[in-house]
């Protein structure tokens, strides 16, 4: 439910419950989880909108054919324990965590008071370890990636690119908000990173070749 979500509609079964619209946002504000009212133009609202965009790309990953996500993403051979599809699920959770933080008018308040979750360094260092398992098995790059290939891998090329605007965006509250290159700016930096990786993984596990850009020059010298 958006921030600012407060009308209660009674059901059937006579529980209230939120309603999806709530006509708040008709003259172009939106509330903060606070209470806080800003324009739905303002920075912040435009980047944990970008993140909300970036989790939904992930969801979209996941959809396309959970077989292929599961043979694709799957790190076993890296020894992380957990099914790729399910670590993916745990980085969606990830970026519901950030959206609120940047969705706070008040985020050191809220985050003492444990009303909103912080997220953890060690959660960078996770991606850091399946980044460099599933690398190892990856042929070693001479040119730049194009975007393509599997539909999976496309999928997540187009989640990598989302992912970078996120982190666009949340760098530019750094001025307001310094601490948000504690954890939070890192974890988009890698997580763009292992979208990258992972959509070469993608493309490998499913028999897929990577399209390099070569220059033309290179291309006339015979590279590919």
């Amino acid at each position: 439910m958006a921030p600012g979500a407060r009308h209660a509609a009674k059901p059937d079964d006579g529980r209230s419950r939120l309603k999806i619209y709530t006509k708040g946002g008709d003259g172009g504000e939106t509330t903060l989880l606070g209470g806080a009212r800003v324009p739905k133009d303002e920075a912040r609202v435009a980047a944990y909108g970008t993140v909300d965009e970036l989790n939904a790309a992930l969801g979209a990953v996941l959809a396309l054919d959970p077989d292929a996500a599961a043979l694709a993403l799957d790190p076993d051979d890296a020894a992380l324990g957990e099914a790729g599809p399910a670590q993916l699920r745990a980085v969606q959770e990830d970026l519901f965590m950030i959206g609120a933080r940047l969705a706070a008018a008040n985020p050191d308040r809220l985050l003492r008071k444990g009303t909103i979750p912080a997220l953890s360094a060690d959660r960078i260092d996770a991606l850091e370890a399946w980044i460099d398992a599933l690398d190892a098995e990856l042929p070693a790059l001479d040119a730049f990636v194009l975007p393509g290939g599997s539909p999976l891998a496309a999928q997540l090329h187009v989640a990598r690119t989302v992912c970078r605007r996120a982190e666009r965006s949340v760098t530019a509250l750094l001025g307001e908000q310094p601490d948000l290159a504690e954890v939070v700016v890192p974890y988009i930096n890698r997580l763009s990173d292992l979208l990258f990786t992972l959509a070469r993984i993608a493309n490998r596990r499913t028999g897929r070749e990577d399209a390099m850009w070569r220059p033309r020059r290179r291309r006339d010298e015979g590279g590919r």
